[in-house]
């Protein structure tokens, strides 16, 4: 169900609830005030007629009880039927003031009022005494008189909420249908959006409470368009990598199928082994890529102690050492001083080591010294390569670059994962040749350091 449904359904039942508590409520008022009135007139009747009756001449009022016959003239709208009239002397006999107050019953003992029936007719009746003379004085009237005069008050209540009550509906129902057109007109801009549409939603006729909303969808719709504009990249620059490598894995494949030389086939095999290794090196690098550029944030984040994290570094590197003949040398600081103070994934800088030592690793010559060195306000890993030319320092950590010349297998994408793994934990990468490193050991050693910093 929509919105715009709810909110008129919301309506139609709320706005009929609350007109008839209110007319409820008027209704209970209205009966208090009414009876408030005539309960007020009736008393007062009872004591005027209470203190009138003594002056009557009893004896000729005696002898001559009756009605007496008098012009009344134009009574109006007037319902004498309704209210009566009786006294009794001290022995208990009528005072025939009233033809309709002869019907009141005595009722010897009850006072003040009480409700009775007579002849099928709701009373209320006020009864009132005179110790001293004995006079007894009852004020009656019908019930219905009442009840006529509260339905009549409720009725011109009724009637103007009976007409205007449908037309607050509708006016409401319609200013909600205007009220939502931005929603419908905002529904519409998205549906119509191309899926590469990077723009933001207007927030020109958007209301200030869809504000927040309006902003939090341009951020998802940006996070959404980085992420294919990423996947767009990484599909691009997997098949242009995977071509060659792919092309090379065919050519030695057809060799070891078709040569008649047993040494060649034994050598195309060994390719097509390292290719298969190469290959799925860089599967596994883009994986790895894809699933860091992905993470918002860090899966886990606690205090790391480096010594683990170093030795599991240096643990996944050391086949490839023994093999290239390189040793690697860790260094911490002095006693009493912690190195680089880091909360995040353990697992994920351990990867972050292991990127940079393979690489400092496979462009050191034979016999070399990597050296990681863990200081207080940095780790700063350096090789004794061959360096990097100083105008390509500042894409180092592109994805896919190599500068040119290189004669170790790779793809580019190891210090990419590093840098973005330093950048999950809130630091940096550094890249300086070892001549030009403030820190290391003599200036004019060939090599490459790589500084691990806090970001800016």
């Amino acid at each position: 169900m929509t919105l715009q449904r709810r909110l008129v359904l919301a309506v139609l039942v709320a706005a009929p609830v609350v007109w008839l508590l209110t007319l409820g409520m008027t209704y209970v008022r209205a009966r208090h005030e009414i009876n408030e009135l005539y309960d007020t007139d009736m008393v007062r009747m009872a004591l005027q007629m209470q203190s009138v009756v003594p002056l009557v001449d009893i004896a000729a009022g005696m002898s001559r009880a009756r009605v007496p016959r008098l012009d009344q003239g134009d009574q109006g709208d007037a319902g004498l039927g309704d209210l009566a009239i009786a006294a009794w002397l001290p022995d208990g006999k009528p005072l025939h003031i009233d033809p309709d107050g002869d019907k009141l019953p005595r009722a010897e003992g009850v006072k003040g009022f009480t409700d009775v029936t007579l002849e099928r007719q709701r009373w209320r009746l006020y009864y009132l005494d005179d110790p001293d003379t004995g006079w007894r004085v009852c004020v009656g009237q019908q019930l219905g008189e009442r009840n006529e005069l509260i339905l009549s008050y409720i009725a011109a209540q009724v009637l103007p909420w009976a007409v205007g009550l449908p037309l607050l509906i509708g006016l409401l129902i319609g200013f909600m249908r205007r009220a939502m057109a931005p929603v419908r007109t905002l529904s519409a801009d998205i549906e119509a959006r191309a899926a590469d549409d990077r723009r933001p939603l207007s927030l020109d006729a958007v209301p200030g409470e869809l504000v927040p909303l309006v902003h939090a969808m341009n951020r998802l719709l940006t996070r959404v368009s980085d992420s294919i504009e990423h996947e767009r990249r990484l599909t691009a620059d997997a098949a242009h990598e995977m071509r060659t490598p792919l092309a090379a894995l065919k050519a030695q494949w057809e060799i070891a199928e078709r040569s008649p030389d047993r040494d060649e086939r034994a050598l195309a095999r060994t390719n097509v082994a390292a290719g298969i290794d190469r290959i799925g090196r860089l599967v596994s690098q883009l994986l790895t890529m894809s699933r860091l550029e992905d993470a918002a944030g860090l899966p886990s984040r606690q205090p790391v102690n480096w010594v683990p994290v170093a030795q599991q570094a240096l643990s996944d590197c050391l086949a490839l050492a023994q093999h290239k003949q390189v040793d690697v040398e860790l260094g911490w600081p002095p006693q009493g001083q912690s190195p680089l103070p880091v909360a995040g994934d353990p697992a994920l800088l351990s990867l972050l080591l292991r990127n940079l030592l393979d690489n400092a690793i496979r462009y050191s010559p034979p016999g070399a010294l990597v050296l990681v060195e863990f200081r207080a306000d940095s780790i700063i890993v350096r090789d004794q390569g061959p360096g990097v030319a100083p105008e390509l320092l500042a894409r180092l950590g592109d994805r896919f670059f190599r500068g040119a010349g290189q004669r170790e297998q790779g793809h580019g994408l190891g210090i990419s994962i590093a840098r973005r793994v330093a950048r999950l934990h809130g630091l940096e990468l550094a890249f300086a040749n070892r001549a030009d490193d403030v820190g290391g050991g003599g200036r004019t050693a060939t090599g490459l350091a790589v500084r691990i910093v806090r970001g800016g």
